[in-house]
């Protein structure tokens, strides 16, 4: 056997139910991809979120303070070794962004300063061009060249007319005006719910109910038993169906989704759509991605302790009372900025969860076998919480000692009870393969 040191990889292949990596670290932020046979580690290019705040049409005072505070809020939450996930540059109008018709100066150098554009409650955005043309093209050249991510809330999502790369690009929903706010049956679309972002989503706080999933290729519904909770959202009429369009259904990923078939009179059936409406979604916009979270209108869609004004009723709103707005917040951000590659080595990789092509959660986790044998001497290093056997053998393969224990540190064999001549040391960690280094021993 050789002295060169190699590598063991071991895909565990058994599913560890509410594997979150750590709350800091979820997949969105860290995960490994395995192209080529090969671990590829992803870590999140976010360090900056660029928030625009301003509005042309409705007034969403209360909706808007909610998001800046939680993009504060969730800079700290996710924050590592004392160092905010992410800093925040603002372009805000007089009022808290809540001056009607009043817009912000910004440069596309602003813009490409971060890595996630965030439109907080822009109502009427589709205006942009005619309002402040340079902003526009700027926008537009940040996203679908520059491969910017934008996450738009609430309000951001009812234009209607005034910008194309708007109304066919960013979100080409085909709005058609609001209904009440009401509680809506919100669940995972089954084809996405190991999706890095709804990782921990629904998961507490929910209820099984028969939803809409998908059509079948007779036309038919699909109704399935899913988890699902209540969450108070503004009836947005939508009329086009991303998912179903021959134009954006390659382009689009529904990762919510809501059950609209009880919400007559209040939702027109034209705006109601078999396989159940999207509530979230990712959706690829020239270089970048674009998605789009219809709650922010107020407090009480979010579950946010606002001003004092405590907590709404945590069964019908997004947050759910367990975090999951922040959380798909967070999420949703990390995701959007795109990744930075690099390949894993010995230990960068440990443990984190192994993403399928199509960025959902296989199940898998990447591991090494971190037993280092020192090639000059019966002793190896143990890098790796598990428990290990090690075993020497002589030539003739009887076995003379043995050693076992659990985590990491050195173990060494004492040499010098043995006889000259050759013996093999086995080191088998967890349920790795085992490693074997041959030695010669003299007089």
């Amino acid at each position: 056997m050789h002295s060169k040191i190699f590598l063991w990889i071991i895909l565990i292949l058994s599913f560890r139910s509410g594997f979150s990596q750590t709350p800091t670290m979820p997949a969105a932020r860290v995960h490994v991809k395995m192209e080529n046979g090969n671990g590829v580690k992803y870590t999140s290019k976010l360090t900056q979120v660029v928030e625009l705040n301003f509005t042309f049409n409705q007034s969403h005072l209360e909706g808007k303070r909610n998001i800046t505070a939680s993009l504060d809020r969730i800079a700290k939450l996710y924050s590592v070794d004392g160092k905010d996930a992410f800093t925040i540059k603002r372009f805000t109008s007089s009022s808290d962004g809540n001056a009607t018709g009043e817009s912000v100066q910004f440069t596309l150098a602003d813009l490409l300063s971060g890595e996630v554009i965030v439109n907080n409650n822009i109502s009427g955005l589709d205006l942009l061009p005619s309002k402040s043309p340079a902003e526009a093209t700027a926008f537009e050249q940040a996203v679908s060249v520059a491969g910017r991510g934008v996450l738009g809330f609430h309000a951001s999502g009812d234009g209607d007319k005034g910008w194309k790369f708007y109304t066919e690009s960013l979100h080409p929903c085909e709005f058609k005006g609001q209904g009440p706010r009401v509680p809506v049956t919100v669940y995972k679309n089954p084809s996405q719910e190991n999706h890095i972002i709804l990782q921990g989503i629904l998961e507490n706080n929910t209820t099984e109910a028969d939803v809409p999933i998908v059509i079948d290729q007779a036309g038919f519904e699909i109704i399935s038993k899913r988890k699902t909770r209540q969450i108070r959202n503004q009836l947005f009429r939508f009329a086009r169906n991303l998912p179903e369009d021959p134009v954006y259904k390659s382009l689009v990923t529904p990762l919510l989704k809501f059950d609209a078939t009880n919400l007559r009179p209040d939702l027109e059936s034209s705006y109601i759509f078999k396989g159940g409406n999207m509530f979230t979604f990712i959706l690829k916009v020239g270089n970048g991605k674009a998605s789009y979270i219809p709650s922010g209108h107020s407090d009480d869609e979010l579950n946010i302790p606002l001003f004092g004004n405590g907590f709404s009723n945590p069964y019908t709103t997004f947050d759910g009372g367990v975090g999951d707005f922040d959380r798909y917040v967070a999420q949703t951000l990390f995701f959007l900025a795109g990744y930075k590659k690099e390949p894993c080595d010995r230990t960068n990789c440990n443990g984190l969860p192994i993403v399928g092509l199509n960025d959902s959660l296989t199940g898998n986790f990447y591991q090494t076998s971190t037993a280092i044998l020192d090639p000059n001497k019966m002793a190896f290093v143990s890098n790796f919480n598990k428990k290990y056997v090690a075993e020497v053998s002589d030539v003739m393969g009887r076995l003379v000692d043995v050693k076992k224990g659990f985590g990491r540190g050195t173990v060494a064999f004492d040499q010098g009870k043995l006889r000259p001549g050759i013996y093999f040391m086995s080191v088998t960690i967890g349920s790795a393969p085992a490693r074997i280094q041959r030695y010669t021993l003299k007089k």
